[in-house]
């Protein structure tokens, strides 16, 4: 039982150091535009970093401007109340018909409907079952004026 406390501490650390290498890091999900601009405060009023754990799903486009990448965007706020966004395509199958399934608005644990492979995004989108060797492919999020804009 040792053993494993310590190895999945070393594997914690290799994913935490992942993560915050994640700009230089390539997906296997191809390249698709992203440009999502969400008005927070008219639009989704709940959606706010003081209350983690939510996510917001987008697999059609809301307005003309809007691009929701490869297979459609995750958009969630993490247990730091920080707000993150990623691809809904499992980077194992590269199926963009058939996303990454959520399972309501709370769900932290969406599943890919093919492989089945589970991803954690309280730790930034990663595998949890090992089916999958990436994490979902992240886009950039920023936040100014009520409005969070997301970009790939």
């Amino acid at each position: 039982m040792r053993f494993v406390g310590k190895y999945g501490f070393w594997l914690l650390i290799g994913m935490l150091s992942l993560v915050s290498c994640r700009q230089d890091y390539q997906s296997n999900v191809p390249d698709y535009p992203v440009n999502l601009d969400i008005d927070i405060e008219r639009e989704y009023p709940h959606f706010v970093p003081s209350a983690p754990c939510q996510s917001l799903v987008f697999t059609h486009k809301r307005y003309e401007k809007d691009y929701i990448g490869y297979a459609g965007v995750v958009v969630w706020i993490n247990i730091n109340g920080e707000y993150r966004a990623a691809d809904l395509c499992c980077p194992k199958c590269l199926n963009r018909t058939k996303p990454i399934q959520m399972q309501g608005k709370d769900d932290m644990f969406p599943e890919c409907p093919i492989c089945g492979e589970v991803f954690d995004l309280t730790l930034e989108g990663f595998p949890t079952k090992g089916i999958a060797d990436q994490p979902l492919k992240h886009y950039d999020v920023s936040y100014s004026s009520r409005v969070l804009h997301i970009r790939h």
